[in-house]
């Protein structure tokens, strides 16, 4: 009896190759580049050069300080809510030794 023709899941005969050559892309120097290209014709000195890789850079760094400011803040609220949960167990672990305590003097 053939168990392939019978199954719920078939299965393939045999594997497939799979060829992936993966491409390293860095969109920043892309950007760069273009932008030295664009300005090649105007003006070639190195000082011209040096300016737009600057400018480039205060691009790229300029969104930094707002996710570093977010990041910062969200950190601070977590430690706030985790000192809070503590604070309220502690009291609730104190209350409960305190209301044992007062229950066994009634008596």
């Amino acid at each position: 009896m053939n168990w392939n023709k019978m199954s719920l899941f078939k299965m393939p005969s045999r594997t497939r190759e799979f060829n992936f050559h993966p491409r390293y892309y860095d969109e920043r120097k892309q950007r760069l580049q273009k932008k030295i290209d664009l300005y090649k014709g105007e003006n070639k000195t190195e000082d011209r050069i040096r300016a737009i890789k600057f400018q480039s850079d205060l691009q790229d760094n300029w969104g930094k300080s707002h996710y570093k400011s977010q990041s910062f803040k969200s950190n601070i609220r977590l430690i706030i809510i985790l000192v809070l949960i503590l604070a309220v167990f502690y009291y609730i672990f104190i209350g409960l030794d305190n209301v044992g305590t007062l229950l066994e003097s009634s008596k």
